[in-house]
């Protein structure tokens, strides 16, 4: 089994693993394997696969985050507690506020699969290209979108929605949405706007707030 060269780089500089080495591995279809470094070098490396350790689940649920992306630092945080806490697709959103407006794709997905490797995952998540706000939300969702939505008097707590089926959230921007976006998000179908407390949150924390509600009251 040969891996790519960003790999056996990893393997090799990185880990410090040599020929006869043992690693587990994983391709988000087949469960996890224990796998035998056969050849490893600093371009190349070959894997023989060994023993099945765990059977890959048969059902990932939705954990979908849509978010407007946030200075590089605060970013990768937020990235890499959302895979632990069971995103299974990033959703990038471009809205009136938001900081990031150059997203850099491969940085990002390289920084997911270093995070699901890290957790022991045995999938990856999905990651999308960006989307303006508008065309977000005219989109047919799975699941209703639910929206942290500051100072909204209707809002429902978390507690209020059904997430047994699936989880789609949209954070939106440091500084929140502007009147003209939250108006547009209070106006849409298949959204629900929640509040996540007393105070103001930091993009970051409202989205792993959401997150980490759903794993604790769903135990997926």
């Amino acid at each position: 089994m040969p891996v790519s060269a960003e790999q056996s780089h990893y393997l090799k500089t990185v880990l410090r693993k040599g020929e006869g080495a043992k690693v587990r591995v994983f391709n988000g279809m087949d469960g996890e394997w224990l796998a035998r470094i056969e050849r490893v070098s600093k371009k190349s490396c070959t894997l023989i696969a060994g023993e099945c350790l765990r059977a890959q689940p048969e059902n990932v649920p939705l954990r979908a985050l849509y978010f407007a992306p946030i200075k590089k630092q605060r970013l990768d945080f937020l990235v890499e507690k959302a895979v632990e806490l069971g995103v299974s697709d990033f959703y990038p959103v471009l809205t009136n506020r938001t900081e990031n407006r150059k997203l850099n794709m491969e940085r990002m997905r390289a920084h997911v699969i270093e995070a699901a490797e890290q957790c022991e995952r045995m999938d990856v998540p999905a990651l999308h290209d960006m989307a303006k706000l508008p065309v977000v939300l005219a989109q047919k969702q799975v699941v209703p979108l639910v929206v942290a939505l500051e100072r909204e008097e209707s809002a429902l707590p978390l507690s209020g929605i059904d997430f047994s089926v699936g989880a789609a959230f949209l954070i939106g921007p440091e500084g929140g949405f502007d009147d003209d976006e939250a108006r547009l998000v209070r106006n849409s179908a298949d959204v629900r706007c929640v509040a996540l407390g007393p105070r103001i949150l930091r993009a970051e924390t409202a989205a792993l707030a959401c997150l980490s509600y759903v794993q604790l009251s769903t135990n997926s």
